[in-house]
């Protein structure tokens, strides 16, 4: 897996070493507004998930498990990470984790359109998936700005009471 240039970011294949520079960033409880799991109980557990994904493929070998960690060269550090997992049928589930002190700015924008244009070159992808919280209106707004599209409603999680997330698909 390769790194990705974007204009302001690097994109490093994720490895469990990025446990320590990402722990702080996916603690904070802002993030898990909109999503359906909670912040990393601790660093061996996060370091443990990242020697999970390492493997870049799903454990029937099917799927590739593609994962790149956001560092800002000017910043100095990490501000969070995107990822996508490529279906044989040349089809990918993407998602993205911006800290909060980097909303706004649009850097996710750029790390989600790099990650796009690569999955497309390197690994054959032709329509991609988002699934995002009917309240969470700056990832709504991203994946428009990108021209993704609303196609539907899938459910969150396997808890009835929870909030279907809408799907966005480009």
């Amino acid at each position: 897996m390769d790194p990705i240039d974007a204009p302001r970011l690097r994109l490093e294949p994720l490895l469990p070493a990025h446990a320590t520079a990402l722990f702080e960033g996916l603690s904070d409880p802002r993030i898990y507004a909109f999503l359906d799991e909670r912040p990393p109980a601790n660093l061996a557990a996060l370091t443990e998930r990242y020697q999970r994904l390492a493997f870049r493929r799903s454990p029937d070998g099917r799927d590739r498990w593609l994962n790149w960690a956001l560092f800002s060269p000017e910043a100095g550090c990490h501000v969070g990470y995107v990822q996508a997992t490529a279906h044989p049928d040349a089809t990918a589930e993407i998602a993205y984790v911006l800290f909060p002190p980097w909303w706004g700015r649009g850097h996710a924008r750029e790390a989600v359109l790099a990650m796009i244009t690569h999955l497309r070159e390197r690994y054959g992808v032709t329509r991609f998936h988002a699934q995002i919280h009917p309240e969470n209106r700056r990832s709504i707004a991203l994946v428009t700005s990108l021209g993704f599209a609303r196609v539907g409603r899938r459910a969150a999680s396997d808890d009835p009471s929870q909030v279907e997330d809408e799907v966005y698909r480009l």
